[in-house]
């Protein structure tokens, strides 16, 4: 139908259906008589339920302009066709039907997928005794808004293919404020629990160091108060009461004027689109043109937020599984290679105290324990990141704790940095192995050194976070709801790509020349937190430094942690007391027995489980105490101690592996066990030993 008739048509017919009265009774003969006009007229009309939106009938010219023959036009709802009546209350259509009559701009889409731009002139009438409301349309005159939106929806579908959801959002902000001259804009996300969070904003509104827009952050629900109950446009032009644009994002431009469009879906309020400073007063034709923008975007949007969602999801199992899979053979190897550790340490041990303390054999000796020493501590650090290390956590008091470790943390990044200290944790207490956070401020602080060239400046912050459920919707690193202390390694070096970060805590990565770093320091770092029940985040920009965040859970009820023993608790043994030794590795059996028996203790020892519970059996000696390894051939240590207890109630253990503690299930000691891991010194080991005898 050409457009000049379409328009033609349907004025007058607007014009006849705003004079009629739409409220007068319809006898069964002016029914019939309408419909009949209705079919034959050339203006473009369709007759809608109010209450479900079903369309009950169309005329000849609307099949002609959408493309459906009249069956199908007749089968579909109203929102399948006015592309913005998604951003609507639910109940928009019989709000319409309460006004009786009147005129609004929308976009109409048509069977081949394009969007007509219509003005739709209403008015209802009753069939059947059912009141129903009759749209006709007529082209648009403001067509040039409409054009503007089209070329919008293109260029928003080409970004989509490769663009972020943050600049998706930006994209569409920078377009509002276009086409309404705002100088401000927010896009802000409602979660399922109905609290908001400001996804983008405007580049004037953009406030970090970076330059980069901040993260999501949690906005109070009382500042769109009255467009999250009304599910309504807002329109303020009053300066005096404007409260929405939150002063800790555009502290340095005071909103005059504010616009608010909802976002809703199936009745539920979705997203919020702020706009404000428009030169002069914001309008209904505002209100409509920004309307009919977020129509057209949020499907995109949200099509692109659940995409990046799925796929970040998918990375992190990706990643967990991945780090679990290293974890698994770090442990594995940990066992063959700690008893390699354990029979080299044993031996240079025993040699070194047979020795003189002077001359070139114990100098040779001692370079051995120490590179033995050393390999020990770098299978600790995988068994670290494997969260498999024995720990021995205890409460500490946060900022204090940390306080007694700047003089060694600065002399660790060296003069030529400013280490900077702020510590806000109110006094935050955390449970966690005091050597475990040694090695956290070490790595950090050490990777925080290596990224500064020359001077710059190493900053520890700390603080105190309570995380919402909905925080972990948002995308906060913390995926649990708590309370988190907080501490913040940040460096004024040279920054990483996201390339870069990607890899940062996986074993064995690192930027560092060859022989300069072990690629284990933030692996480390990653395993201990996670030990912890923690959480880590990194940011960073190429140029513009790095911060490293670490959350660990607050202690706000008083745990009692394990106590350990340390040597002087303990007392030698007045007489000489039994020992029997079980590990299937010879070798290290016979280093175990050397320095027992030096040690004064009698000592039985064998390879085979079967065979030390034959000597218990057939022994008149007493045993005081079972040394056993935990993997052996024919049964575990478990299973060897149970049954030697059975014999002997007495009977205390000492269980010793390559393997760690948890990779040997043995969490859950009871009183008269314990365990010490492979490799371990002579003093630790001896100590240990007599704290159980005494």
């Amino acid at each position: 139908m050409p457009k000049d008739k379409l328009n033609c048509n349907a004025e007058k017919s607007t014009q006849q259906a705003e004079t009629s009265d739409s409220s007068s009774t319809v006898t069964p003969q002016s029914e019939t008589f309408f419909l009949k006009a209705f079919e034959n007229h050339s203006a473009v009309m369709l007759l809608i339920d109010a209450e479900s939106g079903h369309i009950i009938d169309a005329n000849q010219a609307a099949t002609e302009f959408y493309g459906w023959p009249i069956e199908q036009l007749k089968s579909k709802n109203i929102n399948e066709i006015d592309a913005p009546s998604w951003t609507r209350n639910k109940s928009w259509l019989l709000e319409l039907a309460t006004q009786e009559r009147g005129r609004f701009a929308s976009m109409h889409r048509c069977a081949n997928g394009m969007l007509q731009y219509v003005e739709v002139s209403f008015g209802t009438t009753k069939l059947q005794a059912k009141t129903v409301l009759h749209f006709i349309m007529q082209e648009n005159g403001e067509r040039q808004y409409f054009e503007a939106l089209t070329k919008f929806r293109h260029q928003l579908l080409e970004l989509a293919e490769h663009a972020s959801t943050e600049e998706l959002l930006n994209f569409t902000i920078n377009e509002a404020e276009r086409l309404t001259g705002s100088t401000l804009g927010f896009f802000n996300f409602i979660s399922e629990d109905h609290k908001i969070f400001r996804h983008a904003c405007s580049t004037l509104a953009k406030t970090d160091n970076c330059g980069h827009a901040k993260p999501p952050i949690e906005i109070d629900p009382e500042l769109l108060a009255d467009v999250i109950s009304q599910k309504k446009v807002v329109i303020n032009n009053d300066h005096a009461s404007i409260k929405h644009c939150n002063s800790n994002i555009a502290s340095h431009q005071e909103a005059k004027r504010e616009l608010i469009v909802p976002i809703i879906r199936n009745d539920k309020l979705m997203a919020t689109l702020e706009l404000a400073n428009k030169p002069t007063d914001y309008d209904e034709k505002d209100s409509t043109l920004v309307s009919m923008l977020t129509g057209v975007a949020w499907d995109i949007i949200a099509r692109k937020h659940a995409e990046e969602s799925e796929q970040k999801m998918l990375k992190a199992i990706q990643h967990t599984q991945n780090m679990d899979s290293i974890g698994r053979l770090a442990g594995g190897i940990a066992h063959d290679i700690n008893n390699g550790l354990a029979v080299i340490l044993g031996h240079t041990e025993i040699v070194l105290e047979q020795v003189s303390p002077k001359g070139t054999i114990t100098e040779n000796l001692q370079h051995i324990k120490n590179s033995t020493v050393k390999a020990a501590n770098l299978i600790q650090q995988l068994l670290a990141f494997a969260r498999k290390q024995t720990i021995h956590p205890k409460i500490l008091e946060l900022d204090a704790t940390l306080l007694t470790k700047l003089p060694y943390l600065r002399k660790l990044i060296g003069e030529q940095l400013n280490l900077e200290w702020h510590p806000d944790s109110h006094d935050a207490k955390i449970l966690i192995d005091p050597l475990q956070l040694d090695q956290i401020m070490i790595s950090l602080c050490e990777n925080a050194r290596d990224a500064i060239t020359d001077t710059g400046t190493v900053r520890i912050e700390t603080a105190t976070v309570r995380v919402k459920p909905s925080d972990c919707y948002s995308d906060h690193p913390c995926q649990t709801p708590g309370l988190f202390a907080m501490i913040s390694v940040i460096d004024t070096g040279c920054g990483m790509d996201e390339k870069v970060m990607s890899q940062i805590f996986d074993p064995f990565f690192t930027t560092k020349d060859v022989g300069k770093g072990s690629g284990l320091g933030l692996s480390t770092v990653y395993g201990i937190v996670k030990q912890n029940k923690g959480y880590l985040n990194c940011q960073s920009n190429p140029g513009n430094g790095s911060r490293f965040t670490i959350y660990l859970p607050v202690v706000e009820n008083k745990i009692e942690p394990d106590k350990k023993i340390t040597p002087k608790d303990v007392a030698s043994p007045d007489d000489k007391q039994t020992i029997l030794v079980v590990d299937d590795n010879g070798t290290i059996l016979y280093i175990v027995k050397t320095v027992l028996e030096k040690n004064n203790y009698r000592v039985l020892s064998t390879t085979s489980a079967q065979e030390a519970i034959n000597i218990v059996t057939n022994s008149e000696t007493r045993v005081d105490l079972l040394l056993t390894d935990v993997v052996m051939p024919e049964m575990s240590g478990q299973e060897l101690s149970k049954k030697l207890i059975s014999i002997l109630p007495h009977l205390k253990t000492i269980f010793m592996s390559g393997f760690s503690k948890d990779l040997t299930n043995l969490n859950e000691l009871a009183e008269n066990e314990r365990f010490i891991s492979k490799p371990f010194k002579m003093r630790e080991f001896t100590a240990t030993i007599k704290a159980m005898l005494s």
